[in-house]
């Protein structure tokens, strides 16, 4: 099955006092990191701009929010991306998550399949639903619903379509996913 990569890069990053994406962590932005990141399981890579212009790495394409629903948070990003790719998969991560393992990624997207159209992590008792894995079709349908009826939460929009979420248990053999913060 084919893959789209959607890295959210969209937030306004306001306690960061500055751009969030192209924030530096070991001599590269945080969207190089990521990038770098999903490039090797994905087809095309997609970074959700939101409402403004970024400088973006080789072998990406921005996404900004559609006109109803820009600036409208996470979901809106998502949408753009889901809607912009003709891939059947999508992974989904945020740009401040560029130290998850590649192999946690991979068993997210392994898990799409069957009945399951959606899979993200709960680690530490707390759901990271902006590190999933979507069945496409399915997907945009459920976000592009949840942002008419004016929902901004991702983990409510996730947990409508047949899901799974790796716990704890699975979660252990990826551990650490700290790394150093960006400068």
């Amino acid at each position: 099955m084919s893959v789209c990569a959607i890295i959210l890069a969209g937030g306004q990053a306001s306690r960061m006092q500055g751009e969030k994406p192209l924030r530096i962590l070991r001599g590269k932005t945080l969207l190089e990191h990521t990038r770098d990141l999903v490039a090797p399981l994905a087809d095309e890579v997609l970074v959700a701009s939101g409402t403004r212009s970024l400088p973006l790495p080789a072998g990406t394409r921005a996404v900004p929010d559609a006109p109803e629903f820009a600036g409208r948070g996470p979901l809106a990003g998502i949408l753009a991306g889901l809607e912009a790719t003709r891939h059947e998969r999508a992974l989904v991560l945020a740009c401040d998550l560029p130290n998850l393992p590649a192999a946690l990624l991979q068993r997210l997207l392994d898990a799409i399949g069957g009945r399951c159209r959606c899979a993200w992590c709960r680690h530490g008792g707390h759901d990271e639903p902006l590190a999933a894995a979507l069945d496409v079709p399915a997907a945009r349908k459920t976000v592009r619903k949840a942002l008419a009826s004016g929902a901004s939460r991702v983990v409510p929009c996730w947990e409508s379509l047949p899901h799974r979420v790796l716990q704890e248990t699975e979660l252990a053999e990826f551990a650490p996913w700290s790394a150093p913060s960006p400068t």
